[in-house]
């Protein structure tokens, strides 16, 4: 098993963990500033993930030029990606076919991470990996209440919906695996604060092709009175800082520390925390689907981690 004993699961597990629950709270932001139309928040959003990026790297130009441009655009092209590509194709996606099959479909890209991660990595037996992620998508199919998304809608919506998902999945996807491979592979070490910024900032740039969206997409605009603008101003900024710069820190730390094999189970826990930070939103309990998927989600999550334990203690013995 390729360097696991090296690996350090007990920084690494709770910055994973401490950003999903950041990319979980940005479930919030659609019905915050509702009616306000979502791509309107996206492009807000990016907007201040990207000045502060700027700041940040203003601040930070030696270690800027010492990550030198090949690296700035490889960082920057994973924000366009990563991002960008993800949102707007699921976007797409719920609205050819529905957001009940959209976010169904996200239940994807734990496995997705875990199958490509591990034949890289080599890090679990693969009759090991196959046990938490079947738990795992079971809990994320409840939680997402998907057991009837494929049977609504017409046959074709459904298919061109599907496919526009499933390329949401591999985007996102993409960004994981590829993130970890080049911060893992770079010559010198990276500064996490630099190359989180310099994210941020292919994010912002790439959110610009969503503004005739966001323009064509109905609903008020965020400046039609003045209590409209500073609600949508305090969450954009709320959701670039802590959604968009706390969780890609906190995420690239873990990157840093853990197989990104395990990674992938970790990222089912934001639907989980989605759904809680929802719920606590609506006042209300959850429902028998939501709570036992999110059990089952966490229940995934840790039996992989407590698989990897296993091969790490046996590999240093």
């Amino acid at each position: 098993m390729r360097d696991i004993r090296q690996r350090n699961y007990t920084l690494g597990l709770p910055a994973a963990l401490a950003a999903t629950a950041l990319w979980g709270f940005t479930f919030l932001g659609p019905a915050a500033v509702a009616p306000v139309n979502i791509y309107c928040l996206v492009v807000g959003r990016y907007a201040v993930f990207g000045a502060l990026s700027v700041v940040v790297l203003a601040i930070h130009r030696d270690k800027l030029r010492q990550l030198g441009m090949p690296n700035v655009l490889r960082a920057m092209h994973l924000g366009v990606v990563g991002y960008i590509g993800f949102y707007l194709l699921l976007s797409m996606s719920a609205e050819v076919a529905g957001g009940v099959l959209a976010s169904t479909l996200t239940g994807l890209i734990p496995a997705m991470v875990a199958l490509v991660s591990n034949s890289l990595e080599k890090a679990l037996e693969w009759r090991r990996l196959v046990l938490s992620i079947v738990v795992m998508s079971g809990g994320l199919l409840l939680v997402n209440g998907g057991a009837g998304a494929l049977a609504s809608g017409d046959g074709h919506d459904t298919l061109v919906g599907t496919a526009l998902g499933f390329a949401a999945c591999v985007a996102w996807s993409y960004f994981v695996v590829v993130n970890g491979l080049l911060l893992r592979r770079a010559r010198t070490p990276v500064d996490n604060t630099v190359w989180t910024a310099c994210i941020g900032l292919g994010a912002c740039c790439a959110s610009v092709f969503l503004i005739p969206l966001a323009r064509s997409a109905g609903g008020p605009s965020p400046f039609a009175d003045t209590g409209t603008f500073w609600t949508f101003l305090a969450w954009c900024t709320v959701l670039a800082v802590l959604g968009s710069w706390c969780a890609t820190w906190f995420w690239n730390i873990a990157t840093r520390h853990l197989p990104t094999t395990l990674m992938g189970p970790v990222i089912g826990m934001e639907a989980v925390f989605g759904a809680l930070f929802n719920l606590m939103w609506e006042g209300r309990l959850p429902t028998f689907h939501e709570l036992w998927g999110g059990l089952l989600v966490m229940a995934g999550v840790f039996l992989c981690a407590y698989l990897f334990h296993r091969a790490r203690v046996a590999a240093a013995g």
